[in-house]
């Protein structure tokens, strides 16, 4: 069955930690071609809008043959929430389903994105949210979240992972989000919630400075075409050249 999911790529001029983050040149191509490239590759996110305030966007999306949607510039603000300016653009253009696409995940591949919707559309979730998969001890205001340090401490491998939201990826059911978000003022967390785990370089999000650095250096390293290999000090040659595990 085919569905009507449109795929918006928010893109704000305005950024408080990063200047003009989204037009910011990364190995030679402004960041946000990137998640354009990508998406463009995919099966069923290829409905693709840029939402945004400024029209220097609009640029963007007729260099790449997408939509542009012009959004208020009340919506477009440091201060404005993305329940808002979602809403707004559902009312707009009807879509069955919406997925959302940061531009700040450059390394996200295709087929992250597509096994996404497949996932969200085979488990008929009314929210899914992407989020990276952290096994290791946690605390909140010194408290640990996901262990007991009553005990002896647990191997990282045995405790429960906790999932931080990236947003990366995120998809609604277009009338769950409206029916919510006017019964409740609020839309992100709407109705029965997914989480999808990305892994990887997919996972990486670009909202500082030192983001930017690491982004770079990665891009020029997938550029290259170079295969990454492990090296290991000549201390352990021995152990190396006679494949000895010392994995226990």
């Amino acid at each position: 069955m085919k569905h009507s999911i449109a795929t918006v790529v928010p893109a704000r001029l305005g950024s408080k930690r990063v200047k003009v983050k989204n037009l910011r040149m990364l190995n030679g191509k402004p960041l946000i071609e990137y998640i354009l490239n990508t998406l463009k590759q995919t099966e069923y996110l290829n409905n693709i809008y840029i939402n945004s305030e400024s029209d220097y966007f609009k640029k963007i999306a007729r260099r790449y043959n997408v939509k542009f949607y012009k959004r208020d510039p009340k919506l477009a603000t440091s201060q404005s929430l993305i329940d808002d300016y979602i809403y707004d653009f559902i009312k707009k253009v009807n879509p069955e389903y919406l997925a959302v696409v940061n531009p700040t995940s450059p390394f996200i591949t295709s087929k992250e994105l597509d096994n996404a919707w497949l996932y969200f559309n085979n488990n008929n979730y009314d929210t899914l949210l992407s989020c990276e998969k952290i096994q290791t001890h946690c605390f909140i205001k010194g408290k640990p979240i996901n262990f007991n340090i009553r005990g002896k401490h647990p191997r990282s491998q045995d405790i429960e992972p906790v999932r931080a939201l990236n947003f990366a990826v995120t998809i609604w059911n277009s009338k769950s989000y409206v029916n919510n978000y006017e019964k409740n003022a609020y839309g992100v967390y709407t109705g029965n919630l997914g989480f999808y785990d990305i892994e990887g370089m997919g996972s990486i999000d670009i909202d500082y400075e030192d983001d930017f650095m690491l982004a770079e250096f990665i891009s020029r390293h997938i550029a290259s075409g170079k295969k990454y290999s492990a090296e290991y000090s000549d201390v352990i040659s021995d152990l190396i050249e006679n494949n000895i595990d010392t994995r226990t």
